[in-house]
C-alpha cells in the first residue's frame, strides 16, 4: 500500500499537514476534491487539484498524473513548457557586487 509521500508534490511537511487534516492515506486524497484537500495547511486549491491528479495516477498504477494536472520544474508548474531564461540581446549578465568594487579599486589605484 502506497504512502502519501509517494504522490508526486508531497513531501514529508506536506504529508504531515494533509494528513493532521484528515487524509491520511493515497484513496482518500484520491477521493476529496480539491476545496476539500483545501482545508489543510499550506494547500491551495491549485495545489490541491494536481495532488488529487497524482493520488489518482498512483492508484491507477501510473506514476505520472495526467499533463494538465503535473506542477513539476520543468513545467514551471503550470503544467505548461517553463520559459528557458536568457540575457536579452546576447549581453552579458550582470557583474557581482564584489567584482565592481575590484574594478573601482583598481581605477582609483591607478
Amino acid at each position: 500500500m502506497a504512502n502519501i509521500v509517494d504522490i508526486k508534490g508531497i513531501g514529508p511537511a506536506s504529508a504531515r499537514s494533509i494528513a493532521e487534516s484528515g487524509f491520511d492515506t493515497v484513496e482518500k486524497i484520491a477521493a476529496a476534491t480539491p476545496a476539500e484537500l483545501a482545508t489543510a495547511p499550506g494547500i491551495g486549491e491549485a495545489r490541491a487539484a494536481k495532488l488529487i491528479a497524482a493520488a489518482q495516477a498512483l492508484l491507477e498504477g501510473s506514476s505520472e498524473p495526467a499533463a494538465e494536472a503535473q506542477a513539476t520544474p520543468e513545467t514551471g508548474g503550470e503544467g505548461k513548457p517553463a520559459k528557458e531564461k536568457s540575457d536579452k540581446k546576447g549581453k552579458k549578465p550582470p557583474k557581482k557586487k564584489s567584482e565592481k568594487k575590484k574594478k573601482k579599486k583598481k581605477k582609483k589605484k591607478k
